[in-house]
C-alpha cells in the first residue's frame, strides 16, 4: 500500500471516531472519502460498524458507478452507502461526504426554521437555508425514510447542486433523517460538520431567547451576509489543520 493510501486509512478511521466523539454520529452515521488509489471511480467507507470502532482494516473500497465493493469478498457494508456514491458520482469537487442523525440538526429539517451561519465559524453554509430532502415528496409516504439504493441516493444528491452552478452546497437536511453534508477534503469535512452542530445549537439558543418565536428570528436575527460568508471562509480554510490536531489529540487522552 502507498504511504499516501495508508495515511487516508488511517485519517479515515479518526474522522469517524472524532465525530463520535462531539456526538454528530451514534451507533449510527457514516463518513467516506474518495479512494486516492482511484478518486474517480472508488470511495473508501468502513464495512457495518458504528463509527466509534472503525480501524483502518475496517476500511473498504466501493465502486461509485453502483456502490457496490471493489473486492468480491468485501465485509458487509452500509444499507445506505449510495448515499456517498451518488454525490462522488454527481459532483466532481467533493471529496468527502458524512451522513449524520444528530439531535441538534434534526428540528430544523422539520419545519421551515432558517438554519443560517450565526457566527464566524460556521460561515462557509453560506447565506442561504439549505434544501430539506423529504423522501416521501418522490417515493411517496410509506417508505423507511432510508436511502436504499442508486435511485433514492440520486435523489439526495441532486439538491446539492448550486442554482448557480459551482461550487457544490455543502449541506441538505433530511426530513425525519438528519442531514448529509460535504466538502473537498475528509479534514475540512470534519471541521464542517463540528461547526454545523455548533451552528445549530446557538440557532437552538437563540430561538429559546425568543421564546420559540421562530418568525422573530427569521425577521431579526442578524445572519452573516453573503460577503461575510465568503471573506470568514476565506481566513478561516487555512486553519482546519489546527482544529483537527486538537479533535485527534482530544481521542488519544
Amino acid at each position: 500500500m502507498s504511504e499516501d493510501y495508508q495515511q487516508t486509512l488511517q485519517d479515515l478511521s479518526l474522522a469517524s471516531k472524532i465525530l463520535a466523539r462531539h456526538g454528530i454520529v451514534d451507533g449510527f452515521g457514516h463518513v467516506s472519502c474518495r479512494d486516492p488509489r482511484a478518486p474517480k471511480e472508488h470511495y473508501l467507507l468502513s464495512r457495518n460498524l458504528a463509527p466509534a470502532l472503525v480501524e483502518p482494516e475496517d476500511i473498504v473500497a466501493w465502486r461509485i458507478s453502483d456502490a457496490e465493493p471493489v473486492q468480491s469478498d468485501a465485509p458487509r457494508g452500509f444499507l445506505e452507502r449510495c448515499i456517498h456514491s451518488e454525490i462522488y458520482r454527481q459532483y466532481e469537487d467533493v471529496h468527502a461526504v458524512v451522513h449524520f442523525h444528530s439531535p441538534d440538526i434534526l428540528p430544523f429539517g422539520l419545519m421551515p426554521i432558517p438554519f443560517k451561519p450565526v457566527y464566524h465559524m460556521a460561515s462557509f453554509l453560506g447565506p442561504d437555508s439549505p434544501p430539506i430532502f423529504d423522501i416521501s415528496d418522490s417515493f411517496g409516504p410509506s417508505t423507511d425514510m432510508l436511502i436504499r439504493n442508486t435511485t433514492h441516493g440520486a435523489a439526495l444528491a441532486s439538491l446539492f447542486a448550486h442554482s448557480s452552478g459551482t461550487p457544490t452546497r455543502p449541506l441538505v437536511l433530511m426530513r425525519g433523517h438528519g442531514a448529509t453534508l460535504t466538502a473537498p477534503s475528509l479534514k475540512l469535512l470534519i471541521f464542517r460538520a463540528i461547526y454545523t452542530q455548533h451552528n445549530a445549537r446557538v440557532l437552538t439558543s437563540l430561538s429559546a431567547l425568543a421564546g420559540g418565536a421562530h418568525n422573530v428570528i427569521a425577521q431579526n436575527a442578524k445572519f452573516l451576509s453573503p460577503e461575510e460568508c465568503e471573506a470568514a471562509t476565506a481566513s478561516i480554510s487555512g486553519q482546519v489543520n489546527r482544529a483537527w490536531e486538537v479533535w485527534c489529540k482530544e481521542l488519544e487522552a
